[in-house]
């Protein structure tokens, strides 16, 4: 590694960093945005209550069919919270990548050009993958909502057939999102952070002095994680860990993946 490589990857180190704090805000405002389906449920469940604090049997498979506007709602503000996420993310890894190479190599190194285009690349690539499940991020959302979906009917089906009371059920409700909570997290966390590892491959791809990027394993620092077999591996012919920008297996190496990447110099 040459003296401008090392500087470089400590620049890039850094706003990898600074990114693991950016993709904690927007798991939490991801959470916050579907929690507002809970407080539509809430609400629904005060409108169909009667006067003894229950809801009366009759009106069990009218409530039920209505959870499908719950779940609606999940797909849509999940949707847009994540959209956002990676537009976010796009641009700050864009700008991180070329902050860096303009740090380290001067002005000069720069692309110099808007980054709006390659921002929507970015965007365009993460929301149309395919993951192993065969899905893309549109179906894993949706599926989420599904799951959730079923877990509120099971509930609020018990619930109503008992004849129990609507501050036990509303509890039982405010149970399955938090039960849910770490599906949106890991969900924010996987997809994040492969829009900011797209985002450098892009940014390299464009760049006419990275030449090839360097692997570095997430936070969990597992040996069977994907991410450190290929910080170990030769596959190109480059060096261990290094990699063409366009090899797109090292963009998402496995779901809630931290690795980061770090560039190679012409």
């Amino acid at each position: 590694m040459t003296e401008n490589e090392h500087k470089l990857a400590k620049l890039l180190e850094k706003a990898a960093a600074g990114y693991g704090k950016l993709n904690a805000k927007q798991q939490k405002y991801a959470v916050g945005e579907i929690d507002r389906t809970r407080l539509e449920l809430i609400e629904l469940l005060n409108e169909y209550a009667g006067k003894d604090g229950t809801i009366p049997r009759g009106r069990v498979n009218t409530l039920l069919r209505d959870l499908a506007e719950i779940e609606d709602n999940i797909r849509k503000y999940g949707s847009s919270a994540l959209d956002s996420v990676i537009k976010e993310t796009a641009a700050y890894g864009t700008a991180a990548a070329e902050a860096a190479v303009i740090q380290t190599l001067g002005e000069s190194a720069g692309l110099g050009i808007s980054f709006n285009r390659m921002n929507a690349d970015v965007f365009n690539y993460v929301v149309n993958r395919f993951d192993t499940d065969g899905l893309v991020l549109s179906d894993r959302i949706w599926r989420m909502a599904g799951e959730t979906r079923d877990e509120l009917n099971k509930v609020i089906r018990s619930a109503i057939i008992r004849g129990q009371d609507l501050k036990t059920t509303v509890a039982q409700v405010r149970g399955v999102y938090a039960n849910d909570t770490w599906k949106i997290k890991r969900l924010v966390s996987t997809e994040g952070n492969t829009a900011y590892r797209t985002a450098d491959a892009i940014y390299a791809q464009r760049s006419d002095v990275v030449s090839g990027l360097q692997v570095h394993r997430g936070k969990a620092d597992r040996p069977d994680h994907k991410c450190t077999v290929l910080s170990r591996e030769d596959n190109y012919g480059m060096g261990t860990g290094i990699y063409p920008a366009t090899a797109s297996e090292i963009y998402n190496p496995h779901p809630n993946c931290t690795s980061y990447l770090t560039y190679v110099l012409t």
